[in-house]
């Protein structure tokens, strides 16, 4: 079971990665985020992958503990710092942007919160859970899929600016000017 979960968790993170940077090379034909601003087909696959990652990701971490051959108890209190304050960080850009937009459909520009700060408060966020993580279940197996998790992480707001640059226009091209993409 471990196998097949590290397996599927994998490609899914695989199938993500390269969908993102599809959608960067291609921004007329992108799958992120989606083109309609909706919920298409576009949405299903990409958050569909998204799950199986996550639940994939900690199922292998959780069943494959210790095998990374870290010493367990620094780890696991550093790893959990960075899950405390990732989650902080992407809730709170949660709470700022609104659910519809946070999920990839349209929505307005906002600057405030944690987008004074960085445009992308949510992916870092993600990133520091997904490192967090890592470092407290001290799996072997989860680094692979985490690895590729925090590269979608990284690559997604590359294919999400040019739409947002269509959307929003002069608004969000001056916000994109002050503030900077990740820090």
């Amino acid at each position: 079971m471990l196998t097949a979960t590290f397996l599927v968790t994998t490609a899914a993170a695989i199938l993500l990665v390269a969908l993102l940077c599809w959608s960067v090379a291609k921004p007329a034909q992108r799958i992120w985020p989606p083109p309609s601003g909706q919920a298409g087909w576009q949405f299903w696959l990409v958050w569909a992958l998204i799950g199986l990652l996550i639940v994939g990701m900690l199922y292998v971490g959780i069943a494959d503990y210790g095998s990374l051959g870290l010493d367990a108890w620094p780890w696991r209190v550093v790893g959990g710092i960075l899950v405390v304050l990732g989650n902080a960080l992407a809730w709170w850009g949660v709470a700022s942007l609104g659910g519809r937009p946070t999920t990839g459909m349209a929505g307005d520009l906002v600057t405030g919160g944690p987008y004074r700060f960085t445009r992308n408060p949510q992916y870092i966020g993600d990133i520091l859970i997904i490192a967090g993580f890592v470092l407290a279940a001290n799996s072997w197996l989860a680094l692979l899929p985490a690895i590729l998790a925090a590269i979608s992480a990284f690559i997604a707001p590359f294919a999400e600016e040019p739409w947002l640059e269509a959307r929003l226009g002069d608004a969000y091209c001056d916000y994109k000017r002050r503030v900077p993409r990740f820090i």
